[in-house]
């Protein structure tokens, strides 16, 4: 939790947006960070989370909770001009990703939610049956949205 208590300390006075604060961390703090939100929701996490089936897959953060998984995809991707067709074929791996893990885990689990997690808006919600949105949002969707 103390990355995301530092990030909460700098975001106290209201003049710098969560985006800034996290485009200057390592990618891999941005995944450790989306991972601390879910355990503030009383989620279980793994980072990194790797299974095999007919291939190897990696989750970056896997919530769990009762019956339900959330397999997250973290993309902290800053800009470029075709970022939205990239975004529609990650999410395309992703729904793959989260139909084998739900294949998987069909005895532990009642859903397997897919979610790709953004540094920014992106201006999509959905592709694919993966739901689309920045990290600034998570915890409103969390508290709303998966009741």
């Amino acid at each position: 939790m103390r990355i995301l208590v530092e990030i909460l300390e700098k975001l106290k006075n209201g003049k710098v947006l969560i985006e800034d604060v996290l485009q200057m961390k390592h990618w891999k703090t941005f995944e450790e960070i989306v991972a601390e939100v879910f355990q503030l929701h009383g989620y279980e996490t793994d980072l990194n989370f790797r299974f095999k089936t007919s291939r190897r897959y990696e989750i970056d953060v896997l919530a769990v909770c009762k019956d339900k998984a959330i397999a997250v995809d973290c993309k902290r991707w800053l800009g470029g001009r075709y970022k939205l067709s990239q975004l529609k074929k990650e999410a395309e791996k992703h729904a793959e990703r989260s139909k084998e893990l739900a294949n998987v885990w069909k005895d532990e689990v009642k859903e397997v939610i897919p979610i790709i997690v953004t540094l920014k808006e992106e201006g999509i919600k959905e592709w694919n049956g993966v739901i689309i949105l920045p990290i600034w949002k998570l915890n409103t969707f969390l508290l709303e949205e998966l009741l």
